[in-house]
């Protein structure tokens, strides 16, 4: 993704090439959160707003300026950033938040995203177990403030030639996620995905994605969790994103994957999204 040449911090506009932080703004970080842009909409808009409402109040800190009226102000920051960068069709903003003399400050950041909207990739992923660490339960472990630990430490290690994703496991040696998305399996009528219990990350995309299950009566469970057998029993697998959609994975291991029921859940997500 190609990054803007503006970047809007508190308000005003600054010259990406200009753009610097102090020490004390840099200790101040709290938290980012990434949101798509496709044209003039904003996916999963009212769901972002209420992470970072959530994230706020982790750090027991508020920005009503932001994030009263449902999030007018931010939206608003938003199209700002967009229009300055002339990314009218499709971006990922980068929204960044520190405390700096007891006031919160923010940032926001545009870059162009090569697909305007949704797209369900043609070349599938090839996926593999990264065990170097596990990933924890804890308070936050469902939570990108309790992951993005564990995904730094993965996207640091080098993959093997036939890999293009890791998926992380928790301490029961299940499988629980990929770097920021979540996995679901599918085999027959089922769908297996992962519980926030087993330690999973739970996407702002999650309770749309079990509505579309519903609507496709395809059984959806998370209780038994994801073992390695369960991958390669599997008809087809899926990682899922609100800022990457819905990605194919066609194979793990020696085992490789089909993509149709994929393509219908992936065709029912770009029309709930669109309407």
């Amino acid at each position: 993704m190609n990054e803007g040449n503006y970047i809007l911090v508190n308000g005003s506009f600054v010259p990406m090439a200009e753009y610097r932080i102090s020490l004390r703004e840099s200790d101040g970080f709290l938290f980012s959160e990434r949101i798509r842009a496709v044209r003039s909409a904003f996916p999963f808009f009212r769901e972002t707003l209420e992470m970072i409402k959530q994230k706020l109040m982790i750090f027991n800190q508020t920005f009503p300026e932001l994030t009263e009226n449902d999030g007018a102000e931010l939206k608003r920051q938003m199209e700002r950033t967009l229009t300055k960068n002339k990314h009218f069709l499709g971006a990922v903003l980068s929204l960044r938040f520190r405390i700096s003399e007891q006031k919160i400050q923010y940032s926001i950041q545009s870059a162009k995203n090569e697909n305007i909207g949704y797209v369900l990739n043609d070349k599938g992923l090839y996926v593999a177990v990264f065990d170097t660490i596990r990933k924890s339960v804890s308070s936050l472990s469902n939570t990108s403030l309790g992951s993005e630990i564990n995904w730094r430490i993965a996207e640091n290690y080098p993959k093997d030639v036939a890999s293009d994703e890791f998926l992380l496991l928790n301490t029961d040696d299940q499988i629980i996620e990929a770097v920021g998305s979540n996995i679901y399996l599918i085999k027959g009528s089922r769908i297996k995905g992962t519980s926030i219990y087993h330690g999973a990350y739970a996407d702002i995309s999650k309770p749309l994605m079990l509505n579309l299950f519903n609507k496709l009566q395809l059984n959806y469970s998370e209780k038994d969790g994801i073992t390695d057998q369960d991958m390669k029993d599997a008809d087809e697998i899926f990682l899922v994103s609100a800022i990457d959609g819905i990605r194919w994975v066609v194979g793990f291991e020696g085992k490789r994957y089909f993509n149709n029921t994929i393509r219908k859940i992936n065709d029912l997500f770009v029309r709930s999204l669109l309407s």
